[in-house]
């Protein structure tokens, strides 16, 4: 679901969006071709192919500019990032559809590896395609409404803006006004899109059976995006997603879904409420001018996300940055911040089995319980792989490791993977996730990446992130795979009774047994006490490889102090910080 234009101050408004003028649309385009078209699908993956191949070159002739390192080379690697990521830039304008979504995929891979892992050029140049993509002539999308709808989208508002608010991979927005004088968004598909999609998976397809990088056999991941993604094509589905979305979360006054408009919703238009005065939730310097505390919009992002995947297990598929703002929260009086969730056409869903063994996972990490790490990650990635699978979720989790090294520890303190983990390594771990049943928790790993971009985007503390891990794997445990009445009960808190997102943050927790709200601030102390070990450790790790027994060794020689540390940095939180960045 592509967003409204911002404004300067990274904020959306009735002027910005009558400012918004994006450049001159392509011609119309007529009417595709039913099924799939070979040549075209090969010819626009061809471009893709001599862009590779070209930049392949180009990187490896930094050898000849200096050594790895030397200011020249790195001056020169610089340049060749800047000017890749403006070529794949245009390719993915010019070819449009799995190639923007491609491009916002790379464009939000930041969960925690850096420049080492995607250049901040390609990250720059190409975030303009989350919701600012080359747009199409109206005359276009009005067909398509027509073909919905029986009647042009200028008969059935009293207006539409006809320059859209936003442009995406499958589709582009415009403002309207209904005729009983609501404002709504109207999010009309490409005509042309099943077809060009058509095309090019077919090339991909090809392409999967008889490439295969590394060795990996990668025609499922072809056929996992392409199941994704024509789901995504049906607006039916994003309105149903939307609206349960809406339902979970309608506890939470920091969470909005906007509306759908069913009278003007079909397979290829959806129609959902207007939203204003909306903010990117990445845009550090449009949040501080719009009054926003950044380390508050983190933690309800923080907070959201890790409910709708401990508690719900229905998670958010593309939280990339164009498909989450935030905004003031109505009639909560100063500058309450509330998440503005859209595009809701990917779902990613957890079996109440498989959610309850994650929570498990979070909770034995936590703890640093290596017994529990290990038997909850052998679940999800099998003997060979199981010590993968925390470090994705955070490097912090190391500590569930039986052989912890001392290198492992500095590698955590910078928020990176230990050294000696090689890329064939993920490669498989990545492969050992992919199952057929349709648990997709290869997907859930990477709605929680694009979040924790946008967080490291905030400088949002990797304490509290763990913090919102913490709490919600620990009401999620408590959920378990119980009947219907007790977990609607236990995800609620017993509260929310007043309608969507009536209350305070802390009043859904009303209900909730002593042991579950014992279980909460126990995962506090924890991940408090795994930020401080961190913290002592990390310095000292020159000298723990001379210790018997290594870094757990120097653990319980510290741990009375850190617990100490820990309680009372919790305590300070409690009574200097808001409430849902305290616990």
């Amino acid at each position: 679901h592509a967003q409204p234009c911002v404004s300067p101050d990274g904020s959306t408004s009735a002027s910005s969006i009558a400012m918004a003028s994006p450049a001159s649309p392509p011609p119309s385009a007529p009417k595709p071709p039913s099924g799939p078209d070979m040549g075209l699908g090969m010819g626009r993956a061809m471009g893709a192919i001599q862009l590779f191949e070209k930049a392949k070159k180009a990187y490896a002739a930094l050898d000849e500019v200096g050594p790895e390192g030397s200011p020249e080379r790195e001056a020169a690697k610089e340049a060749l990032h800047v000017s890749t990521a403006q070529e794949c830039l245009e390719l993915a304008k010019q070819n449009g559809g799995i190639y923007n979504k491609a491009a916002q995929f790379v464009a939000s891979l930041q969960g925690g590896a850096g420049d080492a892992g995607i250049p901040k050029a390609y990250i720059e140049a190409l975030a303009v395609l989350t919701d600012q993509a080359p747009f199409r002539a109206f005359a276009d999308l009005d067909g398509c409404f027509i073909e919905e709808f029986g009647v042009s989208a200028k008969e059935a508002f009293t207006e539409i803006d006809e320059t859209p608010i936003a442009a995406a991979s499958i589709a582009q927005v415009h403002r309207a006004v209904m005729k009983d004088g609501r404002v709504v968004a109207v999010k009309i598909q490409y005509p042309w899109l099943r077809h060009t999609l058509t095309s090019d998976f077919a090339v991909f397809s090809m392409f999967g059976q008889q490439i295969k990088p590394g060795g990996f056999d990668l025609s499922w991941l072809v056929k996992d995006f392409q199941v994704s993604l024509t789901a995504e094509m049906d607006f039916t589905g994003e309105a149903s997603n939307a609206e349960r979305c809406a339902f979970e979360l309608r506890a939470r006054p920091d969470a909005y879904v906007p509306d759908v408009i069913h009278e003007f919703t079909s397979k290829r238009v959806l129609c959902t409420a207007f939203v204003e005065n909306m903010t990117r939730c990445n845009d550090l310097k449009a949040l501080k001018t719009a009054g926003f505390d950044s380390k508050r919009v983190g933690s309800a992002l923080a907070s959201i996300f890790a409910e709708m995947v401990f508690v719900h297990g229905h998670v958010h598929g593309d939280p990339h940055a164009g498909n989450v703002y935030v905004r003031e929260r109505p009639n909560a009086g100063g500058k309450e911040p509330q998440i503005v969730l859209l595009d809701h056409g990917l779902y990613h869903d957890l079996s109440d089995v498989t959610r309850t063994e994650f929570c498990g996972l979070v909770n034995a990490c936590v703890a640093r319980d290596v017994a529990g790490t290990k038997k909850q990650s052998v679940r999800f990635a099998g003997n060979e792989l199981h010590r993968f699978f925390p470090l994705i979720l955070s490097p912090w989790f190391v500590f569930g490791s039986s052989d912890l090294k001392a290198a492992d520890l500095k590698a955590a303190a910078r928020g990176a993977l230990p050294p000696g983990v090689k890329l064939a390594d993920i490669g498989k771990f990545l492969v050992s996730l992919h199952d057929e049943s349709g648990t997709n928790m290869l997907g859930v790993l990477h709605s929680l990446g694009y979040t924790k971009g946008i967080l490291n985007e905030l400088k949002f503390p990797e304490t509290l992130r763990l913090r919102a891990f913490g709490k919600y794997a620990a009401i999620g445990s408590a959920i378990g795979v119980g009947d219907e009445v007790t977990k609607a009960r236990a995800r609620a808190g017993g509260g929310a009774t007043g309608g969507r997102n009536s209350g305070d943050v802390t009043s859904v927790s009303s209900s909730w047994s002593l042991t579950t709200r014992l279980a909460i601030i126990l995962a506090a102390v924890r991940v408090e006490v795994l930020s401080w070990l961190v913290f002592v450790l990390a310095p000292l790790a020159p000298f723990l490889f001379i210790l018997p027994g290594s870094v757990w060794t120097a653990s319980s020689v510290v741990a009375g102090p850190v617990y100490a540390l820990a309680m009372m940095s919790l305590a300070f939180a409690r009574v200097t910080e808001h409430p849902e960045l305290a616990m």
